[in-house]
C-alpha cells in the first residue's frame, strides 16, 4: 500500500464532500486547531488520522448486514486502499455492471457521504480522533497559553456585548421611527377602507334583495348573483297524521335503516 496515493485519494474525496476543495488541513482549522498542532499531527500522526477518519466511512457506508461493498467501490474509485485508483469503467467490468449503473451507484454513496448528518459526524469524529493523537505528544499548551486565550475570549465577548446593545438601541430607533409612519398610514387609510367595506356589504345585501325578487340568476361584471330555489321541507309530524286518514300516502314513504351511536353518559345524564 502507498500512503501518497491513499492520502491524495483521500484529500480529493473530502473536497467532494465538503466542496471548496476541501483537504485534511482545511478541516482541523476549521476546528480549531492551531497551525502548530495541524503541522504535529500532519508530521508525527498523519497516517492513524487518515487510517481512522477512513474507518470512520466505512462504518457509515456498511449495511446492517455487514456487507462493505458501497466502501469497497468508493475505496477503488479514489484509491483508499493505497493502490491506484481504478476509474468507473473498470470497476463495472470487475462488478459485471454497466457504467451507467455503476456511476448512479456512486452518485447515491457520495450521497450519503455528503448529507448534513455524515458531515457534522465526520467532523466531529475528526475533532476526537485529532485531541486523542495531539493527546500523546508531550508539547501541551501551557496555563498562560490558555489564559491569554481565555483574556481575549472575555475582551471579545465585551465587545460583541457593547455592539449589540448598539444595534439594538439604533434598531428600536428605526423601528420607532417606522411605527410613527404606520401609525400614520393607518389614520389615514384605516377610515377609507372600512367605509369602502360597508358599501360593499350595503350594496350586497341589496343585489342578494334584487335577485330574490327577480326570482332568476344574474350575472354582471366578474360577479354572478345565483338565484336558489329554497329547499321543500315536510312536517313528519302532520304527514304520519295524514297517512293515518290515508294510508295510501304510505307508499311513497322511504324509511332508512335504523343505527346506533355510542356516547359517554354524563353525570347529568
Amino acid at each position: 500500500m502507498d500512503f501518497k496515493t491513499q492520502l491524495s485519494g483521500f484529500n480529493e474525496l473530502l473536497s467532494v464532500i465538503y466542496g471548496n476543495e476541501a483537504q485534511l488541513g482545511t478541516l482541523l482549522r476549521d476546528l480549531g486547531f492551531e497551525e502548530a498542532q495541524v503541522e504535529q499531527l500532519s508530521d508525527r500522526y498523519l497516517e492513524a488520522v487518515v487510517d481512522q477518519f477512513l474507518e470512520m466511512i466505512h462504518k457509515r457506508l456498511t449495511s446492517e448486514s455487514g456487507k462493505d461493498t458501497y466502501y469497497q467501490i468508493l475505496s477503488r474509485r479514489y484509491g483508499l486502499d493505497g493502490e491506484a485508483p481504478d476509474t468507473l469503467d473498470v470497476i463495472s467490468q470487475k462488478r459485471n455492471d454497466s457504467p451507467e449503473f455503476l456511476h448512479q451507484l456512486l452518485q447515491e454513496i457520495l450521497k450519503r457521504c455528503q448529507s448534513k448528518t455524515a458531515q457534522a459526524d465526520f467532523k466531529k469524529g475528526l475533532y476526537h480522533i485529532a485531541i486523542v493523537q495531539l493527546g500523546k505528544t508531550a508539547e501541551r499548551p501551557t496555563r498562560e497559553h490558555v489564559t491569554e486565550k481565555l483574556e481575549r475570549l472575555t475582551n471579545l465577548r465585551g465587545a460583541a456585548d457593547v455592539t449589540r446593545l448598539d444595534y439594538d438601541a439604533k434598531r428600536a430607533e428605526i423601528l420607532k421611527q417606522v411605527q410613527a409612519e404606520l401609525d400614520a398610514l393607518d389614520a389615514e387609510y384605516v377610515p377609507l377602507l372600512e367605509s369602502v367595506d360597508e358599501n360593499i356589504a350595503l350594496l350586497e345585501t341589496k343585489i342578494k334583495t334584487d335577485v330574490l325578487l327577480h326570482g332568476e340568476s344574474v350575472q354582471g361584471g366578474t360577479f354572478r348573483a345565483v338565484y336558489t330555489k329554497g329547499r321543500t321541507s315536510w312536517d313528519s309530524n302532520g304527514i304520519e297524521k295524514y297517512a293515518e286518514l290515508h294510508p295510501d300516502v304510505l307508499l311513497f314513504r322511504k324509511q332508512g335503516p335504523p343505527s346506533v351511536s355510542l356516547r359517554i353518559v354524563s353525570e347529568k345524564d
